[in-house]
């Protein structure tokens, strides 16, 4: 399935979608997540072993893992890159729920803010950001598209994309999981 329409699938069926790199050899023991997954690799390649079957996807291939569903994860020696769609049972993401992806994704967690009106040029990091507003709110320009984000919202910016932010009237205060990633190719 290519990556377009597996995205327009994801957002049809209610899944938050999530484009991130992981790290090569990670190795994550059995877990279960709290919300149900499905995933296209897009580069590199992952063992997910259920019920002591161990399954490698590489690019191009899809998987599914429901929520709850005991698996471990290994990344392979190139690392992995997957766009996922995540659909909570619960309804919104917490922040709890947030920090603990981020964390299990090997991001670090950072604390921060902007003052009223605050607005930075067209940029770009050299790591994936995802960021959820716990005040205030920011706007985020990228691919001539602007975005308002508001207490509780969540968007991703990955490394490389270019794109500007402004600050609202009231400032904004967030949370951002930050990860250098090398991207993973077949």
């Amino acid at each position: 399935m290519d990556k377009t329409a597996f995205e327009a699938e994801l957002r049809r069926e209610g899944y938050r979608v999530v484009i991130t790199s992981v790290k090569p050899n990670l190795v994550v023991p059995n877990h279960c997540h709290d919300f149900d997954a499905k995933v296209l690799v897009l580069g590199g390649e992952i063992t997910v072993t259920r019920d002591n079957c161990p399954t490698t996807f590489k690019a191009g291939q899809c998987f599914e893992v429901p929520m709850g569903c005991m698996h471990a994860e290994h990344v392979g020696p190139e690392g992995v890159a997957f766009l996922s769609g995540r659909r909570r049972k619960e309804g919104a993401l917490t922040l709890e729920a947030f920090e603990s992806d981020l964390r299990r994704e090997g991001f670090d967690i950072v604390n921060g803010g902007q003052q009223p009106n605050f607005a930075e040029d067209m940029h770009a990091h050299d790591f994936d950001a995802r960021i959820m507003v716990l005040s205030g709110e920011i706007t985020v320009t990228r691919d001539g598209k602007a975005d308002t984000f508001h207490a509780g919202d969540h968007c991703e910016i990955p490394a490389g994309c270019q794109h500007t932010t402004k600050v609202g009237p009231e400032g904004v205060a967030f949370i951002v999981g930050k990860a250098c990633r090398r991207p993973a190719m077949n």
